[in-house]
Parts: C-alpha cells; sequence; structure tokens
C-alpha cells in the first residue's frame, strides 16, 4: 500500500464522521447556516493559526471590492494556498475545485460546506454554467489559473514561463469574468511553498512537518473586462487576456520565497559553442551501466569521456582498499582531460557517479556547464547501510542488490555481484558529506530518479533538487526502472530526457 492510500485510510474515520453530520444538517434544512457558521469560525481559526505559526500577512485589502460578484485569481504553490486566502480575504470565498477531489477523505466534505463548485477539466459546459450563476449572484469566487501547483502531478516546477515564474495560465477565470461581467482580483501568495510543499502533501515523498516560513498574501487592483461585455471574444483574446492577468499575479508575488527560489523574468540557460559530456558509472559497476549515451552523444557530434573508475571493470576484490576519493580522482581526471578540447563539460552520473557529479559541480564550477544526476546515491534504502563502518571490521564482502525490475535485462549487465564492505563504507560516509555540501553547488542541475529504485531511497532525489542553490534546477520522475536506470526498463527515455538536458546548452 503506498502512502496516499495509507493516509486516505487513516482519514476514514473523520471522513464518515464529518459527512453523517453533513448529511444531518441536509435532512434537517439546516446546512446553508450550518456552512456558514463554519466557514466563519474555519476562517478565524485558520488566521490565528497562520498568523501565529507563520506570521501571515494580508496587504491591499482595500482594494477588494467591498460587494458583488468578483472573481479571485492566484498563483498556486501549496494545499495551504486555500488556506491563507480564505482566512485573510474579507470576502466569503467559494474555490472552483477540481472534480477529482470528489472522491477525496475529509476534503470533498470541506469543499461542500464551502459552497464550492466542482468543474471537470478539459472543458465542463455545466461546471461553468453553474460558476457563471454564483457570480452573477453577487457571489465571490477563487480560482487558481495554472490548474494545478507545480511540482505537483508529475508537471516540473521547471515548466514555469520564463516572464511570469508561473505555469501557463489557463483561460477559465477570464472567461467566468467575461460572461458574469465582474472583475478579476489578482492574488499572490509568498512562502506557502517553502513552508508546505507538495512533495510534503499530498506527495508524501519528504515527512516533514509544515515550516514556520513567514506568509504573505497581497491583492492586487481589480481588472475590469468591461470593454469586452456582450461581445463576442476570440481565443486570442482570450489568451492575451490571460498573460495579462498571469503577469498582474506573478508582479505580488516574492519569488525569492519560493520551495524553489527564483528570479523573475527567469534567464535562459547560458549556451556553450564547444560541449563536451562525461559519463560517470555507479558503484560495483562498469561502463555499460552508462554506455547507452554513447550513439547520441556520437550522433550530436559531442565529444566525452567515459573512465573507468578504480576498483571497477575487473573483480570485485579490486575494490579493497579504494576510497571516495580515488574516484573522485579519476573522474576529476577525465574532466581535466575533456576540458582541453572543449569550452565546457555536462556531467551525467549514475548512483556513486551522481556523487562525483555533484562534487565536481562544487568544486569545478568554470569547467562544467551542468550536471545531470541518474540515481545519485546520496540515501540508501538498505537499513543496514549506517552500520557498514561496524559490519566492515568483521564482514570483509556483502552480496551486491538487486537493481533491475526487469531481470531479463540484468543478463547484459557487468555489476560486481558483490562488493568490498571497506568500499561501501566510503562512500556512506561520501554521500554524508555530499548531502551536507549540496548548498554550494550553483550549476544547473537535472535529477533524475525512479520511485521503482530498490537501493537508492528516492527521498535523495527530493533533497537534490530542494537543497542546491542553482537558479536552474529540473527534477523528472520514472515508474518502471529499477536503480540501474541506464540499462533497465526505461533507459531510452533516461537518454531522451538527458539529451533534452544537454541540448539546452547548445546555441
Amino acid at each position: 500500500m503506498d502512502r496516499e492510500k495509507i493516509a486516505f485510510a487513516a482519514m476514514k474515520p473523520i471522513d464518515m464522521a464529518l459527512g453523517a453530520v453533513i448529511a444531518t444538517a441536509k435532512a434537517t434544512g439546516t446546512f446553508e447556516p450550518f456552512g456558514e457558521r463554519f466557514y466563519g469560525v474555519a476562517r478565524k481559526v485558520l488566521n490565528d493559526m497562520y498568523t501565529k505559526n507563520n506570521a501571515l500577512a494580508a496587504e491591499g485589502l482595500e482594494l477588494v471590492p467591498a460587494s458583488g460578484g468578483v472573481v479571485f485569481a492566484s498563483n498556486h504553490q501549496s494545499w495551504n494556498d486555500v488556506q491563507v486566502i480564505g482566512a485573510t480575504c474579507p470576502r466569503r470565498l467559494r474555490f472552483l475545485a477540481k472534480s477529482e477531489f470528489e472522491t477525496w477523505p475529509i476534503l470533498r466534505h470541506l469543499i461542500a460546506l464551502s459552497d464550492s463548485p466542482f468543474i471537470r477539466r478539459g472543458g465542463d459546459s455545466e461546471g461553468m454554467a453553474n460558476a457563471i450563476h454564483s457570480l452573477r449572484e453577487g457571489k465571490a469566487l477563487m480560482i487558481f489559473p495554472e490548474g494545478t501547483i507545480p511540482g505537483e502531478e508529475d508537471i516540473g516546477r521547471h515548466e514555469v514561463e520564463p516572464e511570469t515564474g508561473l505555469l501557463r495560465g489557463h483561460t477559465g477565470a477570464v472567461r467566468l469574468a467575461i460572461e458574469a461581467r465582474v472583475p478579476i482580483v489578482p492574488i499572490g501568495v509568498s512562502g506557502t511553498g517553502a513552508s508546505f510543499p507538495p512533495e510534503v502533501y499530498p506527495r508524501l515523498e519528504i515527512l516533514e512537518t509544515p515550516k514556520p516560513v513567514p506568509v504573505t498574501v497581497r491583492y492586487g487592483r481589480p481588472m475590469s473586462f468591461a470593454a469586452l461585455h456582450g461581445k463576442a471574444v476570440s481565443g486570442e483574446d482570450l489568451r492575451r487576456h490571460t498573460r495579462d492577468l498571469m503577469l498582474a499575479i506573478s508582479g505580488l508575488v516574492d519569488h525569492s520565497r519560493n520551495y524553489v527560489p527564483l528570479r523573475v523574468p527567469i534567464p535562459p540557460l547560458p549556451k556553450v559553442k564547444k560541449l563536451g559530456v562525461l559519463l560517470l558509472h555507479g558503484f560495483t559497476s562498469s561502463v555499460r551501466t552508462v554506455d547507452g549515451m554513447v550513439p547520441l552523444l556520437q550522433q550530436s557530434r559531442l565529444p566525452f569521456r567515459m573512465p573507468v573508475l578504480r576498483g571497477h571493470g575487473t573483480t570485485y576484490t579490486d575494490m579493497e582498499g579504494v576510497t571516495a576519493q580515488d574516484w573522485y580522482d579519476d573522474a576529476e581526471k577525465a574532466l581535466l582531460d575533456l576540458a582541453r578540447e572543449v569550452d565546457k563539460v555536462v556531467v551525467v552520473g549514475l548512483s556513486m557517479g551522481g556523487l562525483l557529479a555533484l562534487n565536481l559541480g562544487i568544486r569545478q564550477p568554470d569547467k562544467i556547464a551542468g550536471i545531470v544526476t541518474w540515481a545519485a546515491a546520496l540515501r540508501f534504502r538498505d537499513p543496514l547501510a549506517p552500520l557498514s563502518g561496524q559490519m566492515a571490521k568483521v564482514i570483509k564482502s556483502w552480496p551486491a542488490p538487486e537493481a533491475f525490475n526487469d531481470r531479463s535485462l540484468k543478463a547484459f549487465s557487468e555489476n560486481y555481484p558483490k562488493f568490498m564492505t571497506s568500499a561501501f563504507v566510503s562512500l556512506f560516509r561520501y554521500a554524508q558529506e555530499t548531502e551536507r555540501r549540496l548548498p554550494e553547488l550553483r550549476l544547473p542541475v537535472c535529477v533524475l530518479h525512479s520511485k521503482g529504485d530498490q537501493v537508492i531511497d528516492p527521498l535523495a532525489a527530493n533533497l537534490i533538487y530542494r537543497d542546491v542553490s542553482s537558479p536552474w534546477r529540473e527534477i523528472h520522475w520514472f515508474r518502471k526502472s529499477g536503480h540501474e536506470m541506464g540499462q533497465d526498463l526505461e533507459r531510452e527515455a533516461v537518454f531522451a530526457r538527458t539529451m533534452e538536458f544537454i541540448a539546452k546548452f547548445r546555441p
């Protein structure tokens, strides 16, 4: 059972109790007044809680229309956005909720109590008609034009538009405002993404409590579309006005307080006239783990190096006495050799090679354009890994863990069946040192990891993505591969994603 199912199961008793209360209120005709009282109490409780924990501040409240229908449109960083907007807005809000939430425990009832409409993605004429009717009745409707939180639903934060730092806005907010003949109030929320990002909830990938990061909600000047009322509006018009809306929202956001701090507009990646690629294999393995990239590099006429790191490519006993410093020295030697031929290098590393890539980026930034990690060995799944130092005193070697989800592909692997425990001790300590030094990395980084990795906890990918200091960072998730991402089920997709990142540096 995955973490989401466990969470949903834990919520079930509360969900059932809340459902019973709502059913009783509906049966007795007290649902509407009960909902109003619930909203008022919830608003005060949330305001007090976020003020205490996050120094919640609201700006521009004097710009909010006191009455009449109005659309509020905000950026979206966190599941806390709804709460902090509801807690600060002087108007009683209805939140336009995606239909998927109709099956979510507790949340579905809270949406019902707030009298918020559900709407299906991809076109929902009935849902839009209901929303327009609510606006014409003088109600206030809240919508997130981005459609989702960047970083949730496999939509990466790197997919934001450079001019706004936000995902490309959907035109629904502008359509609603024009058809209902109401203004839009843009809102910029700052700090919620750093406090409670989707990696914590709903993805449950980082098990942390919300952080006491200051949160600010800024309300902007209402945007009127009166000139378009009663007229045929083209898709081009909707797109243009939505762009204006997203720029207005972006201008109210302090992007430096995002989960991944941004400088908006986002500058493009620097171009490199002569680019090379350094390929680094993993622990216990050979260049076979990364050589699938070679035909693509040759086709793209990219010079490369693919060193065999010390203690590898022979027999596992040759790992005895080899340390992380030896592997780093070998990787750095190959980097410096390639750097004599090109202007900059993109370093691609699997597992242990990923750790080496990160450290090369920290120690040789002038020679490197960017870093790509495949399942970087930052956090090990094996619960015995922290005990390796003690184990090495009595156990000389240890069986290598299973790293393939497709066993038939393992037949082509050259990985050692065992490893020397002393070598792993050095690798484990190197991983700890690398994690501490992540904030020192300021180069562009692309993190690839599989949810099916049996060796390295996917948390490692999230920590790299979160803790480096680069203004350009990407994270891409795979579902089917095991740890050997360059040899397993999704290897072609891994190569393609890596080449896409490399191509961003080319003129």
